[in-house]
């Protein structure tokens, strides 16, 4: 395709630039070569226009590309070549029986494709066709959005969306700002704050855009959305002789605007176009499409693959076998054969294509046809399914990948991420750690533990110095915007008229809704307004918070943004005594040790302790900067920042040595809840066979405990660790010591627990040993992961020997890179974005729906799909043998059984429509018993249904049907000549119509015993395969034709139907044909749970649901408290510290539980011990 691709695009007038970055002049002026060389322009550079091109087709290309597409399929391109030498040879059958089912089937294709690049087109008009203001020689000139170009200054106004993707100028916004929504980029439908450069806020008029000299240099196009980088680069006045580089301004994502995002509560924006038409990040985005390729379809080539084998089988022993009878002397005598004793080549290649000819629907035509079809309005009912739409929000299931449906039936090892999959993602502040000491917050009060125990807390009264530093540096330190309520929405616009003041700032009600991208810091700003200390907004970098009443000023100076490598985000903030102040708030792995001050054990020992609680942790730092350090500073960073090689790399660096010699404040712990039905889920799942693994960047202890509370861990369950491994051969002296510990012990329950340091090690160098500790091992946590390392995971999973099926599920930006590399991606409608949800395969709202999605969804439509594809092999094993046998019976002349008519309808008409509505209904049980008797799933994994010994089966069967078929015919033939009312003898034409006749009817009554779940529009189109057939064969058989060529038909079906002797073989033969199938139903409904029938007697998925009851009846009483989890640490040997053990202790307790006194005090005992 890469030929095609580079073909259609030099058709579309692309041209990918090739260098590696790309200057941009603002307006498209014409610079002085002065100017040029400052800026790096280069005057050959052509970019891309604006057309929006979503269409696949056009009008020139749509015939060649279509069908080029087309017969890049197996079936497709067979039944060409068969067509093509039906043409070229003298045919034994009419050349329409292949041609025309072919191109029956292209057409149908084509008419659908075609349709739906009409569409996009109409689409594309609409967009490329829409009017936008564009500033041009100092005025507003509207253009069609197609027409713009790179560089050109485009003001779009309040609600209307982006045509292309901007660097943001000016605002309407004295402090630069806009207010913008992604969802049709990312899904996400909370505002978004970007800001325009402070050198080109002031850029409001016309006159002034005109005026303005400067050019911007950006990287090319790429489809990352969370990616910018750029540097703005400002002149002096353009009539100058000597010009000289004024200003350089790196530009990052919060300065750009991209194509699909809307503007909101703006008045208006002026921005430079850098990325235009296909190179915008929406047009590159919906280039990614999925290569995953189901289980089925990769047998189903196998299948394909084998046929075509038995196909020259047939041919080459038939050519043969034909030569060899025809130079024996029992043909030499029949003279009226005129028989050749000579083999010419031309003669034998004639006799070889033939055979292909009348042989080659063994090869099923449609499908593939039948198998899209079945699969696109099969996702339709995933998305119908009512008990999957989020009963909160109202979101429902989506399909992005239907190709993928019966690979929900196959998952055998699943990866979940934990915050906001396994939890809520709504964060509550609970407990905190400050200058040594444990506090707890309740309903806006704060409480300090009178010891390290904190088993009693005492409320605070008074806030010292530590307690105000640490909350007033949490109000600080993040990136939250202030909402207005609805009420006050008017004053909610941004106005442009001079002296305009923001009402976000100053009103004295703190009825605010805080808008954070991250909920934990969402979470920490609450908890400061209930404890007295209000955020109420940032105006041209001033920050107001109210501290207990007392309204101060401080000056948000830079900010230096979080990312997943860091693991923490800082402000450099002026306090109103002109102090400057670093607050650094992360993960205390990447916080701690760049701390050298502060209680830095106490607090690391509360972080762990409030892990065991399950509480997600961050550490809090700060470190006051000189004028001059921070000048230094700045410098070096802004130099960073306009980089265009390895900028992150450099900016990180920059980052770090501004983020040290820091004073640890405290930490935080914030509790996440789980969400309903997430443990009952998790047992389902393991019960049904299937392996979880949880991946999660928490702390080893918190991801523990939320394993034990979820049920993950079990009790009696044997934990291995892999944790703290400083170097891979120390990696490998413990896998080798877990490795001997599960041989000694091979019926024991494992469970395994690895950080991402120790996996980075043993993946590096030990991936095989990796791989052998973790297959057996029934349930795996891997904590501290960073994005790229769950999917490595992901990747050594796939990699065992028995190439399990596995599934990825999560939420988040950081769950993209395990969800794109596993079999099945899965998304969850999270708070975190909506990245997962468009890079997945399928996505939902609520964990617990996974449950029904593989239990009940991924069964059915596995079931469905492999009896679709085995039946239609099946039916044409069953059609064509019959045409082998008479070829034997005939002497191998080649001439056909099957009458044009029948050759050419049987795939497409005849037996095509009962198999499509029963791969679209067809329930072999109900979504009860799939619930309840979870052996069901792991029955049909491992592709049993479609294993060589199914399909060998099905082959073995259609075999008997048509030996029953042909040679009931033979014997009813040569036993007594059937003659029909007038005592007319039944010719040849007769005998291979019955034998159509048995084929159909026998095939059609298989699918009816295949059903377990007969709906009337499957019992309809049976009568109609059965009927409809008999009816267009009637009429068929009324009238001579010339066209049609039928005149040797002419009423034999009503000749032959009159006959007893022909009724009688058609109910017997039928009967006898399908016994073997009636009494292999009946076996498999009794031993082996599943087929016609369904066991009522105690089946061991009947067992199996009386013990996940108990486990449900202990997880409810262990939240409701009536039982305590103990976790214990143990190990034989006080060497073996990296392998140690964890067992789950579960003892009852009372069911009451003391209420908390606030005037006395409060009692808190954790639940949850962890000896370490």
């Amino acid at each position: 395709m890469g030929w095609m691709n580079h073909l259609d695009r030099l058709i579309r007038g692309k041209q990918t630039p090739l260098v590696r970055n790309r200057t941009i002049n603002i307006g498209r002026k014409v610079h002085s070569p002065l100017e040029n060389a400052l800026s790096g322009t280069s005057r050959g550079e052509v970019f891309v226009d604006n057309r929006v091109v979503s269409a696949k087709y056009t009008i020139w290309n749509f015939i060649p590309k279509n069908l080029f597409e087309q017969f890049r399929r197996i079936a497709n391109f067979y039944f060409l070549c068969i067509a093509i030498i039906q043409m070229s040879i003298d045919s034994p059958v009419n050349p329409a029986t292949s041609s025309l089912p072919l191109v029956f089937v292209i057409t149908v294709t084509a008419i659908k494709q075609g349709y739906e690049d009409w569409l996009r087109h109409r689409n594309d008009r609409e967009v490329n066709l829409r009017l936008v203001d564009v500033v041009h020689q100092g005025s507003i000139q509207q253009v069609q959005s197609q027409n713009i170009h790179v560089g050109d200054i485009v003001r779009v106004k309040r609600d209307e969306s982006f045509p292309c993707d901007l660097v943001l100028v000016s605002t309407s916004n004295n402090e630069g700002k806009c207010y913008i929504t992604t969802a049709n980029l990312d899904g996400e439908t909370n505002l978004k704050t970007h800001y325009s450069p402070k050198e080109t806020r002031q850029l409001k008029t016309t006159e002034q855009l005109s005026a303005f000299s400067a050019c911007i240099e950006c990287q090319n196009p790429t489809p990352d959305l969370y990616k910018f980088m750029g540097t703005l680069k400002i002149f002096g006045d353009a009539d100058i002789e000597n010009p000289q580089l004024m200003t350089k301004v790196s530009l990052g994502l919060e300065n750009t605007l991209f194509r699909g995002a809307r503007l909101k509560d703006t008045e208006f924006i002026y921005g430079c176009a850098v990325y235009t038409g296909q190179d915008t990040k929406m047009a590159q985005n919906s280039k990614l499409t999925s290569n995953k390729f189901s289980t089925v379809e990769k047998t189903m080539n196998m299948f394909l693959l084998f046929f075509l084998s038995i196909l020259v089988i047939e041919i080459s022993v038939c050519t043969a076998l034909k030569y060899k009878m025809w130079f024996s002397p029992t043909i030499a005598d029949a003279w009226y054969l005129n028989a050749n004793h000579s083999a010419p080549v031309r003669d034998v290649l004639q006799d070889v294509f033939s055979f292909l000819v009348v042989f080659n629907y063994i090869i099923p035509i449609s499908l593939y046809v039948t198998l899209e079809m079945q699969k696109f309005i099969g996702s339709l009912f995933f998305a119908w399914d009512e008990e999957l739409r989020c009963p909160i929000t109202g979101e429902i299931p989506i399909c992005n990948s239907s190709d993928l449906n019966e690979e929900l039936g196959q998952v055998q090892y699943l990866f979940t991420d934990k915050t906001g999959t396994l939890t809520e993602n709504n964060m509550e502040f609970r407990q905190c750690s400050i200058a040594g000491l444990k506090h707890m917050e309740k309903e806006g009060d704060l409480f300090a533990a009178l010891d390290n125990s904190a088993r009693h807390f005492n409320p605070v009264h008074h806030f010292t110095g530590y307690l105000e530093e640490f909350f007033v540096g949490l109000a600080l330190c993040h990136t939250v915007q202030v909402s207005i309520p609805t009420s006050s929405k008017r004053e909610e616009v941004v106005s442009s008229l001079p002296g305009y003041v923001n009402n976000t700032f100053h009103p004295d009600h703190f009825d605010y809704t805080y808008q954070a991208s991250s909920p934990d810091e969402k979470a920490l700003v609450e908890a400061c307004r209930r404890l007295g200390i209000v955020f109420h907004g940032e105006e041209d970098g001033l920050i107001r918070l109210t501290v207990f009443g007392q309204d101060r000023y401080y000056r948000r100076l830079q900010v230096l943004e979080f990312d997943s490598d860091r693991k923490r985000m800082s402000t450099i903030v002026l306090f109103p005594d002109d102090s400057i102040w670093l607050v650094c708030k992360g993960a205390e792995s990447t916080i701690v040790p760049n701390c050298i001050v502060g209680p830095i054990n106490q607090t690391l020992e509360h972080i762990n302790d409030y892990a065991l609680l399950g509480l997600r942790t961050l550490a809090v730092s700060a470190r006051r900067l000189t004028s001059d350090q921070y000048a230094d500073m700045m410098e070096k960073l802004n130099e960073a920042r306009q980089v265009m090689v390895d900028r992150e790399l450099c900016v990180s660096r920059i980052f770090d040595f501004i983020e040290s010699d820091m004073t640890l404040l405290g930490a935080t712990g914030v509790e996440d809840q789980l969400q309903d039905g997430v443990a009952e889920t998790l047992e389902a799942l393991r019960a049904a066979g299937i392996k979880i693994w949880v991946l999660t960047g928490d702390k080893l202890e918190t991801a523990i405990n939320i394993a034990y509370s979820c049920g993950h861990f079990k009790r009696g369950m044997q934990l291995l660790t892999l944790t703290a491994q400083t170097s891979p051969a120390e990696c490998q002296e413990t896998l080798w010591r877990l490795r001997r510990r599960i041989w000694d012990e091979p019926i024991q329950n494992f469970g395994f627990v690895v950080d991402g340091e120790s996996l980075a090690h043993s993946l590096k160098e030990h991936r095989q040993l990796l791989s052998e500790v973790c297959s057996h091992c029934n349930t795996v946590v891997c904590c501290r992961m960073s994005p790229i390392q769950k999917a490595e995971v992901v990747k050594v999973v796939k990699g065992f020997s028995s190439k399990p099926i596995t599934a990825a599920i999560g939420d988040g930006a950081n769950d993209v890179s395990m969800i794109q590399e596993a079999h099945v991606g899965i998304g969850i409608m999270g708070k975190e974005g909506r990245q997962a949800v468009r890079c997945s395969d399928f996505a939902f709202a609520r964990f617990r729906f996974l449950r029904r999605v593989l239990l009940v969804h991924g069964h059915w439509y596995y079931w469905r799909v492999s009896t679709l594809v085995q039946y239609f092999f099946y039916k044409n094993i069953t059609f064509i043998t019959p045409a082998v046998f008479f070829a034997i019976f005939s002497a191998y002349s080649t001439q056909p059984i099957y009458d044009t008519f029948f050759l050419t309808f049987y795939n497409i008409f005849f037996t095509s429509w009962p198999i499509l509505i029963f791969g679209l209904l067809e329930q072999n049980f109900t979504s009860r018993q799939l619930l309840e008797n979870l052996h069901l799933y792991r029955d049909i994994t491992n592709n049993a249904r479609m294993s060589w010994f199914q399909f060998f089966k099905w082959t073995l069967l259609g075999l008997w049907h048509s030996v029953v078929i042909f040679f009931g015919c033979i014997l009813l033939w040569e036993s007594e000549t059937p003659f029909d009312s007038r005592g007319l003898i039944l010719d040849f034409w007769s005998f291979g119509t019955l034998v159509y006749n048995g084929v159909i009817v026998v095939v059609s009554l298989k699918l009816v015993l295949q059903s377990r779940h007969w709906t009337a529009p499957f019992v309809i189109s049976i009568l109609l395969s059965v009927f409809g057939f008999m009816g267009l064969t009637f009429l068929y058989c009324l009238f001579s034709v010339d066209a049609l060529n039928n005149g040797p038909l002419k009423w034999v079906y009503m000749n032959m139907l009159s006959t007893g002797p022909v009724w009688l073989f058609i109910v017997f033969g039928v009967v006898v044909a399908l016994l073997p199938d009636i009494l292999i139903g009946v076996w498999e409904a009794y031993s082996a749970g599943e087929g016609v029938l369904v066991n009522q007697r105690c089946t061991p998925g009947q067992a199996l649901k009386q013990q996940l009851d108990r486990t449900f009846s202990l997880l409810s009483q262990s939240r409701s408290g009536k039982l305590q989890v103990t976790l214990d640490q143990t190990a034989s040997n006080p060497n073996m510290h990296q392998s140690a053990s964890y067992e789950l202790r579960v003892h009852r307790t009372n069911a009451r539980r003391t209420s908390a006194r606030l005037n006395g005090g409060i009692n808190a005992e954790s639940t949850t011990t962890y000896r370490h």
